[in-house]
């Protein structure tokens, strides 16, 4: 290992590389040595804390199945925390606590209107106030709303979540509550309190958003057609790109024209008196209809805002 140059020295100046060479092969090895302990340390930590996260899952889904309520209160924040430490575990800890609250706060009621003898809808009765979700439904929509903002290849599946008078209010977060890309097809948020939330592309339809607090929230690229908005509060939302086919918006409060110009609308969308003889809408639901004529829907990419008639 020494090579010739060593070989062709004599007496001390040959000891002396000798050993130079010795020192330098035993420095290697304890160098190789102690590469292989740390990669072996930091596999044994690695296996260790995936055994770690994995107790803690089963731990913690085992809770929800309590009929205890601070167990399960304990079950959905230990998911929160292993979602938070785990990106592995982002989508199954989403899709868990997302059937969590399907199955425990699902609609008894068909979606659909109910009818008279003369087949006329009837109106369906408002929650009192003060109706809300229980505890344990509340903590896991939280835990939802706030999660990490990672890539997500599924939407949040919600659809026929009884969700009355829920409360994710911007201002109850240190950043705005997310729900984007939802789904909450029939979902019930009837007196929900979803001001400043952000609920871009959730798709909304044939909810039931009657007296649903909405100001500032952002409901751009949202999928609302049929949805019922009787009552709601809508001032300052953003609606770019919102599909409000069909939808009833009698009643609301704070809606504009300006909003609406930049919706996608039909003839079966129900607004306000005063909206719907605007010009400005008029125009809107012309250039909706023209897009539709068109075959631009499957497109995806609703026509752009409509400017002010005149």
């Amino acid at each position: 290992m020494a090579g010739d140059t060593v070989g062709d020295l004599h007496g001390k100046d040959r000891a002396e590389a000798l050993n130079a060479v010795r020192q330098t092969v035993l420095a290697g090895f304890a160098g190789a040595s102690v590469l292989f302990g740390l990669a072996y340390t930091a596999r044994t930590y690695q296996l260790s804390r995936r055994g770690q996260v994995t107790e803690r899952f089963s731990r913690a889904v085992g809770q929800l199945a309590s009929d205890q309520l601070a167990e399960r209160l304990g079950g959905i924040y230990g998911l929160e925390h292993v979602m938070a430490e785990s990106p592995q575990e982002h989508t199954t800890v989403v899709g868990v606590l997302s059937a969590f609250i399907r199955e425990n706060a699902r609609r008894t009621d068909s979606p659909s209107l109910p009818t008279g003898s003369d087949g006329a809808r009837l109106p369906r009765p408002v929650p009192a106030w003060g109706t809300e979700p229980s505890a344990d439904i509340s903590a896991a929509i939280e835990v939802l709303a706030r999660r990490p903002q990672r890539d997500e290849a599924r939407r949040t599946d919600l659809r026929y979540a009884q969700l009355v008078g829920l409360s994710l209010r911007s201002f109850d977060f240190h950043a705005p509550p997310r729900l984007s890309r939802a789904l909450l097809t029939w979902a019930d948020l009837c007196r929900a309190d979803l001001r400043g939330a952000d609920l871009s592309g959730v798709i909304l339809t044939g909810a039931d958003l009657r007296h649903a607090r909405l100001a500032r929230a952002c409901l751009d690229q949202a999928l609302m057609a049929d949805a019922d908005l009787r009552g709601a509060l809508l001032s300052e939302a953003t609606l770019l790109g919102a599909d409000l086919s069909g939808a009833d918006l009698r009643d609301t409060t704070g809606l504009t024209a300006r909003q609406l110009a930049g919706c996608v609308i039909d003839e079966e969308t129900q607004l306000p008196p005063e909206l719907a003889s605007d010009p400005w809408v008029a125009a809107r639901l012309a250039a909706c209809r023209t897009w539709r004529d068109q075959q631009q829907r499957d497109s995806f990419a609703p026509p752009p805002p409509t400017a002010p008639a005149g």
